[in-house]
């Protein structure tokens, strides 16, 4: 009982790019599926395949200055040697359509074209102040319940 009001953004459709995200140490790894158009995807790798709908993703173009927006998503795994694949608008793609063997997205040193923004930043620390004094409020309710049932 009511209305549902979607908002789709409006994308040239576009071909997934899969990268795998592989740690220094450990056996967890990753893959980043990305920059593919539109957001239903099926992603999976040796063992599993999943329906995923992917999230937007916004990029600023650090020799044009423009936004560029497409869409994303990560899939995780534990396995020492991860490959994935995923399959979009019934076509399938693998991670060597994407990357040469070897390439690999690693640490990266940030750049001048790294932005925070100040008011997702000021947001955060505000949402953290109003839990710790919502944390102790309930903690001196409780105390004052015990001592107040106590005399």
């Amino acid at each position: 009982m009511g209305t549902e009001l979607t908002v789709q953004p409006i994308l040239k459709d576009s071909d997934p790019s899969i990268y795998p995200l592989k740690p220094k140490d450990g056996t967890l790894s990753a893959c980043l599926i990305t920059d593919f158009s539109p957001g239903d995807i099926s992603v999976g790798n040796s063992s599993s395949q999943t329906q995923l709908n992917a999230s937007i993703v916004q990029v600023k173009n650090p020799d044009t200055g423009i936004t560029e927006a497409s869409y994303g998503t990560v899939l995780w795994g534990s396995q020492e040697n991860f490959g994935c694949f995923a399959t979009h608008n019934t076509r399938p793609f693998k991670m060597e359509d994407s990357a040469e063997e070897g390439d690999a997205c690693g640490i990266m040193e940030m750049d001048d074209n790294f932005e925070t923004d100040e008011k997702l930043n000021l947001l955060s620390f505000t949402l953290l102040a109003l839990r710790i004094v919502f944390v102790k409020g309930v903690a001196a309710n409780l105390i004052l319940t015990f001592w107040l049932r106590k005399s």
